[in-house]
């Protein structure tokens, strides 16, 4: 069986659950709630299982909230597909994987635009004006976004030091979220970007295929990717931010005590995980100090990172779409600085 064939099918028996599902009354119990995300055993999924938690206890029992993780209900792009549908009622998942469904998401990928601990970025998002209409862009696609909470800052991995952005230009670098604003970051930098999927990220390194990758120290430390590569540059370029999400068709379909116990559960998961990121992304910097070299870019350096990628925000600008949400963005930064 295909791919494509596998996805259809996956997506299909998702449908007829939530067909099923869509046939409760508003009166009776809401039933069995999905809540699904593509990683198991780490801190995303003890998100997805607190929500799933908090779903039984804010509605008094009327779902029974269920996670089901390490990508049990298909990939990332066939739970967003069955979301869509109705079928799956939630996601814990970082932002960046709605982007084929909602392109302006990916804009939260602009180098050094946010905060750079967990809740810092939720506060972040908390208050951002173009957060908002990146919600009201997923509502259009069937996406409701109960919130955005951070995951961690994105240095990186390499196989060889590194003192300087010299060190890193001309190398094989792996990209695991190929967003296109994030190869333009790369390109300005001089990366010579290869996209690979994370589970190809310790086989490439091993092999030498590529010499470098990015990620937060916890998802470095977990995966044991320090095996094959020996240092880690923190630099904080990137900063990953997550969503709390659920079916817009099955949400509308819940009478309002309902929708008020989901708004709850997502938003106390949201607490929840700012605290467990935290501690894991606290955890795994710690621990790599003891197996591999860490080091700090130096604040020049940095800042040369900053000069260089001022151009994928101006080309953003361009953008007639994204254009506006880039301005949005940034003034949101301003803002959120000045508190």
């Amino acid at each position: 069986m295909n791919r494509i064939t596998q996805s259809a099918v996956v997506v299909a028996s998702l449908l007829a659950a939530g067909a099923a599902l869509g046939q409760t009354k508003a009166a009776a119990p809401a039933g069995n709630v999905l809540i699904g995300t593509a990683t198991a055993n780490d801190t995303q999924a003890a998100a997805a299982e607190k929500f799933a938690e908090l779903l039984t206890k804010y509605s008094n029992g009327r779902f029974k909230g269920a996670a089901r993780t390490g990508g049990s209900l298909g990939s990332n792009m066939q739970m967003l597909a069955g979301l869509q549908a109705g079928a799956v009622h939630g996601m814990v998942t970082p932002a960046g994987i709605l982007a084929p469904a909602v392109p302006e998401i990916s804009l939260f990928d602009m180098p050094f635009l946010l905060p750079s601990t967990p809740a810092q970025m939720t506060a972040f998002a908390a208050q951002s004006k173009a957060a908002a209409r990146i919600m009201a862009s997923a509502e259009q696609k069937g996406i409701h976004i109960i919130g955005f909470h951070g995951i961690g800052p994105s240095s990186f991995l390499t196989r060889f030091p590194v003192k300087t952005l010299a060190d890193v230009q001309g190398k094989k670098f792996g990209a695991t979220i190929p967003s296109p604003l994030r190869i333009s970051a790369y390109q300005a930098w001089r990366w010579v970007t290869r996209p690979i999927g994370f589970d190809e990220v310790y086989s490439n390194l091993q092999q030498g295929i590529v010499d470098a990758m990015e990620g937060p120290p916890d998802v470095i430390y977990r995966m044991k990717l320090y095996e094959v590569a020996k240092y880690y540059t923190v630099t904080g370029h990137f900063s990953l931010l997550a969503n709390i999400i659920v079916s817009k068709k099955w949400f509308d379909g819940l009478p309002k005590d309902l929708q008020d116990a989901v708004t709850r559960a997502g938003k106390e998961t949201m607490v929840f995980a700012d605290a467990a990121f935290t501690k894991s992304q606290n955890e795994g910097l710690e621990g790599l100090k003891k197996v591999v070299t860490v080091t700090q870019m130096p604040p020049a350096e940095i800042q040369r990172m900053k000069d260089l990628a001022k151009g994928v925000r101006e080309q953003m600008k361009k953008d007639p779409q994204r254009g506006p949400i880039v301005e949005l963005l940034e003034e949101d930064a301003a803002r959120f600085s000045k508190k």
